[in-house]
């Protein structure tokens, strides 16, 4: 006797049989047991999701010769419902939307609703991958579907409801099919695993689930497979290996390399995997989905009922999760997310993905707040401070001849790094640690003119790196707005980096940098300033560009608000050609040109 394939011979014949459309179903019955069931039904989601199948059920219910009034369910004994299961009946017509797409046929179909049914009660039309139909095609059935014959029923079949046509769908009932859960395809497959007296392990019945990405037909199809390869018994390395996947314990390693930061070990993970044969893009989406994992229980251990594994690997995932921070996670996920797409384009896409995983292992972990400012209260001690509720010792004061001190050298043109204000009284490090702190918290004020702000500066250490640190996000802001607009970026980042008070981000422009200010207020700049500082620094936060005066010489008169150094002579445009090493074209005459 011929093998029939699990999806075909395990599909459902009632519709108890339905796995996982619980709501879909309860409606269903109902509405063939109280002989309320409409003219036309549109069927959306995704593939193997019972589809087709309900359809066929709806067929078996309305023409089954032994369904007593008040019942729902086919006897799938009598002649129609025998017929209807062998594909064989004249009744039911299932066409496919792909091959009979155009008007000719839909007029041809429009004719065949005129007769009545051979045997049952009701002619029944299933249109699969009804997506597929052209607009001419469904303006040709639009009349017959809005009134067709009391003797007719239609029912469309897609996975694209967006490409149904909105005069199509308001003239019909429409059930959206969701994809299945792991835990509920786990238990299907265990189900038919018994009554095909084999043994399937859990964690191989998990595997399955996870690549069959909440699909019956599909989860069925693989089991059939491993079964091929292994009919005693399907345990997840059989699976691996008919399907060519990497199991839980391969991601399981790569989640110990990035907790670890060992970027050793995660090439060493990747290259057994693709020695076996697996693809690059898998192996990515692999990894994704148990960061994924792990990301929902760092999170929150609550959320572990939304974990999508079996409950013998949920265990795994909630200690492994304990050895991450959410936001390195978060982090991860992030770059991964990213370098998936160019996989496909990629020349050597595994290059990529090596690249991405070193960079993964070497992001610099999250420091809590908790630690920042333990961390902090520590070196307060030890310089003397006393602790944290220690009064600082009083400033020395100022000396005379501070005045005549070399400036400090300008920072170099390009770098990006922001330039700090330098203060006329050299500072320790104690206290420019006090900016590391994360949040939104504002710096401290600065006291005295412009010219003798506080220099302002990240720490050195750990804290240097920490992305909660404010002159950390601000360097991030530079880069991201240079991305979206070099001139602006540049712009942006020759002013100097103040601090963060009352909700603004602000810099300090010397009257220089006229047109950089310009470019800087302008409303279509501002729009992007404002976007990218609130990605880094929170919800309202704002760009202040305050004046910065130069130190004024002996003798040398200090230009007045909105002046320009070199008296009115030097303007906008002058600024503009000295930017942009450009020349002025003055009037000339020989061309009219004055």
């Amino acid at each position: 006797m011929a093998h029939l394939a699990l999806a075909r011979k395990y599909r459902p014949q009632r519709f108890a049989d339905l796995v996982g459309q619980d709501p879909i179903r309860t409606t269903l019955e109902q509405a063939v047991a109280k002989n309320r069931v409409a003219h036309a039904y549109l069927f959306a989601g995704p593939r193997g999701s019972g589809k087709t199948t309900t359809a066929r059920l709806i067929a078996k219910a309305l023409n089954c010769e032994r369904r007593k009034p008040g019942e729902s369910e086919p006897c799938n004994e009598c002649g129609s419902c025998v017929a209807i299961t062998n594909g064989t009946s004249l009744d039911v017509l299932e066409i496919d939307g792909a091959s009979n797409r155009g008007i000719e046929e839909i007029r041809n179909l429009r004719e065949n609703v005129k007769y009545a049914a051979s045997g049952g009660k009701f002619k029944v039309y299933i249109i699969d991958e009804a997506h597929q139909l052209t607009d001419f095609a469904w303006n040709a059935l639009l009349k017959t579907l809005e009134e067709p014959p009391a003797h007719v029923r239609f029912v469309f079949c897609t996975t694209e409801p967006l490409e149904v046509p909105d005069t199509i769908a308001s003239r019909c009932q429409v059930f959206e099919f969701r994809r299945l859960r792991s835990e509920e395809l786990v238990k299907h497959l265990l189900d038919v695993a018994a009554r095909e007296r084999v043994s399937l392990h859990e964690d191989a019945a998990g595997l399955i689930a996870r690549a069959s990405e909440g699909s019956v037909r599909d989860a069925l199809g693989r089991l059939d497979q491993s079964l091929a390869l292994s009919p005693e018994g399907v345990t997840a390395a059989t699976v691996a290996q008919a399907l060519g996947l990497a199991g839980l314990d391969a991601y399981f390693d790569l989640g110990e390399a990035l907790a670890k930061r060992d970027p050793k070990l995660a090439l060493q993970v990747l290259d057994r995997l693709h020695d076996r044969g697996m693809d690059v893009e898998e192996i990515a989406d692999g990894l994704a989905h148990h960061l994924r994992q792990l990301l929902l229980i760092a999170v929150d251990s609550s959320l572990e009922k939304l974990v999508d594994a079996a409950p013998s690997d949920r265990e795994r995932y909630v200690a492994q999760a304990k050895e991450f921070r959410p936001t390195d996670l978060n982090a991860m996920l992030n770059l991964l997310l990213e370098t998936r797409p160019l996989l496909r384009r990629a020349e050597a896409p595994r290059i990529l993905l090596e690249v991405a995983l070193v960079e993964m292992c070497t992001l610099p972990t999250a420091a809590r707040i908790e630690d920042l400012i333990r961390r902090l209260g520590e070196l307060e001690s030890k310089l003397g401070g006393g602790g944290p509720g220690t009064p600082s010792p009083a400033p020395r004061p100022a000396k005379q001849d501070e005045a005549s001190a070399p400036a400090a050298p300008a920072p170099r043109r390009g770098s990006s790094t922001p330039r700090a204000i330098a203060d006329t009284e050299p500072r320790h490090s104690a206290l420019t640690a006090v900016t590391a702190v994360p949040g939104n918290e504002p710096l401290p004020p600065s006291a005295g003119s412009p010219a003798d702000l506080r220099l302002v500066e990240s720490p050195v250490g750990v804290e240097a790196a920490d992305p909660s640190d404010p002159v950390v996000r601000w360097r991030h802001a530079v880069d991201r707005v240079k991305e979206r607009k070099l001139l602006l970026g540049t712009c942006l980042e020759e002013g100097s980096f103040l601090g963060i008070a009352g909700g603004n981000v602000r810099i300090a422009l010397s009257v220089e940098h006229a047109f950089h200010r310009a470019m800087l207020e302008m409303k279509e700049n501002r729009e992007i300033l404002n976007e990218e500082l609130e990605k880094c620094y929170g919800r309202g936060v704002r760009l202040l560009c305050e004046s910065l005066a130069p130190p004024a010489q002996a003798g040398e008169r200090v230009p007045g608000a909105g002046e320009t150094p070199g008296g009115p002579e030097a303007s906008l445009v002058d600024r503009i050609v000295e930017l942009f090493d450009g020349e002025v074209l003055g009037p000339d005459p020989e061309k009219g040109n004055v």
